[in-house]
C-alpha cells in the first residue's frame, strides 16, 4: 500500500513538475529574465503569477492541473505518513 502511494506521488510531483515548466515559459517573456529565473528558483512565486494572470495567458487548464497535482501529493503523503505508522 506504501509503495502504490509513493509512486502515485512520485506521478503528482512529475505531473507539477511540468505545469511549473510550461508555466515558466509564458512567465519569461511577460516579465523578462529577471522574474523568469526568480521563478525557477521560488516556485511558488510561478504559481501564484500563474493563477493571477490565468486569462491573460490562457492557461487555465494548467493552473487547475497544477492545482490538483499540489493537492494530491499532500493529501497523499498525508495518507502514507498515516498508514506508515499504522
Amino acid at each position: 500500500m506504501v509503495a502504490l502511494l509513493g509512486l502515485v506521488t512520485a506521478v503528482a510531483s512529475i505531473v507539477s513538475f511540468i505545469c511549473l515548466i510550461l508555466v515558466l515559459m509564458k512567465l519569461f517573456p511577460d516579465k523578462g529574465v529577471g522574474w523568469g529565473i526568480f521563478g525557477i528558483i521560488c516556485g511558488i512565486y510561478t504559481f501564484i503569477w500563474g493563477w493571477q494572470n490565468v486569462d491573460r495567458h490562457n492557461i487555465k487548464n494548467i493552473m487547475t492541473i497544477w492545482s490538483v497535482a499540489i493537492a494530491a501529493n499532500i493529501l497523499i503523503r498525508i495518507l502514507a505518513v498515516s498508514a506508515g505508522r499504522s
